[in-house]
């Protein structure tokens, strides 16, 4: 039976409206007159005058409520369905064909497309068949030529879910022309996108039948359809359908576990189509991203999947050399060839083993230690690849994380393993990821490291030069990888670093060491996770297959290859359903088409609801009938119990407000400051100020305590004797020193570093040595006083160096020449006196050969003597001399201007170095004063007394 847009499946349950009448009647009747008594006692009532009364009535909103429970029962029995878009001539229209668009573009409105086809056969005859028929390919699409009653059209209907791929109407107009269904009618539910198939598509089915058409355009923006990233975030672009007024939506950028990292927003203009949501977030966290989606929308076409080929690698570097020119440093080239394809992070190696990034490269790092070895080690077994280049402190010495042994010197022009010709690269193995790259003819090797002869050595080498030497090696190491390049990153040793081979490599070796092909056109990618039609990861089905490497460019998604992450020899790829989407509406349609809007197509069946709402009507009633009976008291508690609340509320914000305002009446104390004649400026604050504050607000000395109290003393009394001179001499005023702890304190506060080594003193912890190895590393330097005052040309004299600090990289060393910048940098010296004279001092070499160079800035930072300087340099708390010296008050005086020599040489570098070139400089412009004595003419002002006053003269 249809009553206009309604229509009743159990008409005949409406005679019981007939019945509200009586219920009225019932519900408001007189209650039955009072059985009648004589009372002796109310004889005494006799001369009142009777007044009539009124029974007791049901209030009139009672009345109300109970007959509308009782009116929404009977109708909710009747089986009512709201039908808006159904006729009464439709009935012998013959079987109707429901089309349903079951694309990812419908996931946003799919429970609108659901029910509109779930009603499509609520206006037709009790007999009427139902067809269905989906437009997105599927295996399991049903047959569209299957009969479904009125029953079975909306159960199979409601177990439909939208799909991850697109819609393909041309297979579903041959799906029907095979079924041969002749419709009486047919009804399109549709996404309205995509007119390009959508007009003929709609063409082809009005031909077949009368079509009837509801479109449902997805709300919002539809879809992710590009992604961009570098090393300072990511930028997602987003499309939408419908641009008639401006919106503002929110992209979040998740973890692959479904944790958020950041948020952006993408603001669309009224008109436009397209908008971006900028993501700027630190390398860390951009590379811990896999995905990106659409905040509050549904759609695998919202989610953006980030695989690892497009994702930036996560590198970490950790240099040897010190950043005083970091344009001159390994680490300049380095970085400039990873920034094309790298996230760069450059920390201490705990930091980045903490990270775990894709690599970490080590540029001439001899040896770290030993805890740290082992950490390291650790995290290359558990899959880490390591890579590392050559220098001087590695041809010295070097630790286990190689992949082949190495001679202890390196190979140069001109040095112990002497070259006649620089060589250039020769061939690239057949099992060496470098395969394929071409052999660039103008590189040429002047050094490199050599590997020992090995059987194992051909397997590990990755690339050689002309005369078959390794120029880099590779080793597996558990499930990680150590790569070896056996010459610098920077120009020092090669030309590499100046090609873009070496571009190339780094990005191989980066790839092969994570376990992963460099090729991105070989092998195989399988599915590893994949999104279904609400845009949400699942594990795949059986249909989902492998894609080849070679097919992954533009592939378009399907049921065989769904929206996903698939992994193979590269990690992973992604295949995503809107890349390259643009969303446009359908807004013509052919002739004779039947356009029904949301209130039209959408049926609702209300017998549940009016079923509901009648046993809430009734539950309400007998709350109200027991309240009004005093049988609810919990109620009437509760409900006193929140006036008081409400009442009490502002007084208790009155008490505690005062409360809040004294307790965040927080005054800082002033800072106060006093001058200290020699030493600088002490800072004296109320509370306590750590040694690092201290040495930032002044530039102090600071020395490492060994635990030996007289040689502590006497290094405390000797750098405060060199800062006295440095005060009344320089312009470098010091305070007072401070004593550190290298494994606790700030060490890149303090210029230099002073270490006296007592006999027999206990070792430094690797936590120490390491944060010793960083300050050098960042430009600290370290001088170390053995105090034995013997020679020490031969390697034992360095025993208790490393027996004390095992582990330090400690750069090759050789004596300071006597045109070193140290000879000049504030006094002219030829030797370097101590406590004892005629002592050798070391300092990082400059090189091998005659055509050695300094590296970077040229200044070491690694100084090591013997001659007991410090206790040369000790004063008093009068400022006189502590210890005796050999050669009485002439070496003291020399010793303390090597003292100044030598801060002047770790503040200033190598400036002075320029001057040496002057006089030629001054010939070639021709502008030198004939009677100008030369330079090895000029006066030897070490025999120069000091002065009355300690000044020079």
């Amino acid at each position: 039976m249809m009553f206009g847009p309604f229509l009743f499946g159990a008409p005949l349950a409406l005679l019981g409206l007939i019945a509200l009448p009586v219920i009225w009647y019932v519900l408001r009747a007189t209650p039955p007159a009072p059985q009648e008594a004589d009372l002796p006692s109310l004889r005494l009532l006799d001369d009142v005058t009777p007044r009539d009364e009124t029974p007791a009535r049901t209030p009139w909103w009672i009345l109300l409520l109970r007959m509308l429970a009782a009116a929404a029962a009977i109708i909710g029995l009747s089986q009512p369905v709201y039908a808006p878009g159904a006729s009464p001539e439709s009935e012998a229209s013959g079987p109707v064909l429901v089309v349903v668009d079951n694309g990812w573009t419908s996931a946003a409105r799919w429970s609108e497309i659901r029910s509109a086809a779930a009603g499509a056969l609520d206006g037709e005859g009790r007999n009427t068949a139902g067809h269905l028929l989906l437009t997105a390919p599927k295996s399991l699409n049903a047959d569209p030529s299957e009969r479904l009653t009125k029953t079975e059209l909306p159960q199979r209907v409601n177990s439909l879910d939208p799909v991850a791929w697109g819609v393909d109407r041309e297979d579903a107009l041959a799906r029907l022309e095979e079924a041969g269904l002749e419709p009486g009618r047919i009804f399109w539910v549709t996404d309205g996108l995509d007119p390009e198939t959508a007009l003929p598509f709609a063409r082809a089915l009005s031909a077949v039948a009368p079509l009837s058409v509801y479109a449902a355009p997805p709300r919002g923006p539809s879809a992710i359809t590009a992604l961009s990233s570098d090393a300072d975030g990511a930028t997602v672009r987003l499309t939408r359908a419908d641009t008639a007024e401006d919106s503002q939506r929110y992209v979040s950028a998740l973890t692959l576990d479904g944790a958020a990292l950041a948020t952006a927003e993408a603001s669309f203009a009224k008109d436009q189509a397209d908008a971006q949501a900028v993501f700027d977030i630190p390398a860390a966290a951009l590379a811990r991203i896999a995905r990106f989606t659409i905040t509050g929308s549904e759609g695998a076409g919202s989610v953006w999947l980030w695989d690892s080929a497009a994702r930036s690698r996560r590198v970490g570097l950790v240099s040897g050399d010190s950043t005083a020119q970091p344009l001159l440093s390994d680490m300049h080239y380095v970085r400039k060839a990873l920034e094309p394809f790298a996230t760069i992070t450059e920390s201490s190696l705990p930091d980045l083993i903490a990270a775990n990034p894709d690599a970490i490269i080590m540029t001439d790092i001899g040896q770290l230690a030993p805890d740290l070895e082992i950490e390291v080690t650790e995290w290359v077994q558990k899959g880490g690849a390591l890579i590392r280049f050559a220098g001087p402190r590695m041809a010295g010495q070097v630790d286990n994380l190689v992949p082949t042994p190495l001679r202890r010197s390196s190979r140069a022009i001109g040095g112990a393993l002497t070259w006649e010709d620089p060589q250039s690269i020769g061939s690239f193995p057949a099992t060496s990821p470098f395969t394929g790259l071409p052999t660039p003819e103008d590189v040429r090797i002047r050094q490199q490291v050599l590997a020992r002869p090995d059987p194992e050595l051909a397997s590990k080498t990755w690339a050689r030069l002309s005369d078959g030497s390794p120029l880099v090696t590779a080793a597996s190491r558990g499930q990680g990888m150590l790569i070896l390049f056996h010459v610098t990153a920077g120009p020092d040793w090669s030309d590499l670093p100046y090609s873009g081979t070496f571009v190339e490599m780094l990005r191989r070796a980066i790839a092969a060491g994570r376990g992963e092909a460099v090729s991105d056109s070989e092998g195989t990618y399988s599915p590893d996770i994949v999104l279904n039609g609400y845009g949400r990861l699942v594990t795949p089905d059986s249909n989902a297959t492998p894609v080849a490497a070679s097919d992954f460019v533009g592939i378009e998604p399907s049921e065989s290859h769904p929206p996903g992450l698939y992994r193979g020899p590269s990690g992973t790829r992604a295949i995503n359903a809107a890349a390259g989407y643009e969303a446009e509406l359908v807004t013509d349609w052919p002739a004779g088409t039947r356009l029904l809007g949301d209130a039209e197509a959408r049926s609702a069946r209300l017998g549940g609801p009016l079923l509901g709402l009648a046993g809430l009507l009734i539950a309400i009633d007998l709350i109200i009938a027991l309240a009004i009976a005093g049988r609810l008291p919990l109620v009437n508690r509760a409900a006193r119990a929140a006036v008081l609340v409400a009442l009490a509320f502002p007084a208790m914000q009155a008490v505690q407000l005062p409360a809040e305002a004294q307790r965040y009446d927080v005054s800082p104390s002033p800072y106060s400051y006093r001058s200290s004649p020699g030493y600088g400026v002490d800072v004296n604050v109320t509370g306590e100020i750590d040694k690092a504050t201290e040495a930032a607000l002044d530039m102090r000395l600071a020395y490492i305590k060994t635990g030996d109290g007289a040689v502590d003393q006497a290094t405390l009394a000797g750098l405060r004797g060199l800062s006295l001179v440095l005060y009344r001499r320089t312009s470098v005023e010091p305070a007072e020193p401070h004593d550190v702890d290298p494994e606790t304190d700030a060490l890149d506060v303090y210029p230099v570093i002073f270490l006296a080594l007592p006999a027999g003193a206990e070792p430094l912890s690797s936590r120490a040595v390491e944060r010793l190895n960083e300050y050098l590393r960042n430009g600290g330097a370290l001088f170390i006083d053995t105090r034995n005052g013997g020679d020490m040309a031969g390697s034992d004299s360095f025993a208790d160096l490393d027996r004390m600090l095992p582990g330090l990289d400690t750069p090759p060393l050789s004596p300071v020449p006597q045109d070193h910048v140290l000879t000049r940098s504030f006094y002219l010296l030829d030797s370097f006196p101590g406590r004892y004279q005629n002592r050798r001092l070391w300092i990082e070499s400059s090189g091998v050969g005659d055509k050695a160079e300094r590296r970077g800035d040229g200044v070491s930072r690694l100084i090591i003597g013997d001659a007991d300087y410090l206790a040369a340099w000790a004063v008093d708390e009068h400022g006189r001399p502590v210890y005796s010296v050999d050669g009485g008050d002439q070496q003291r005086e020399l010793a303390k201007r090597f003292g100044i020599n030598l801060i002047m040489y770790v503040l200033t570098g190598n400036y002075k170095e320029d001057q040496v070139h002057l006089p030629a400089l001054l010939e070639r412009l021709g502008e030198r004063d004939e009677d100008a004595p030369a330079p090895e003419d000029r006066f030897d002002f070490n025999n120069i007394p000091p002065s009355p006053d300690g000044g020079p003269n």
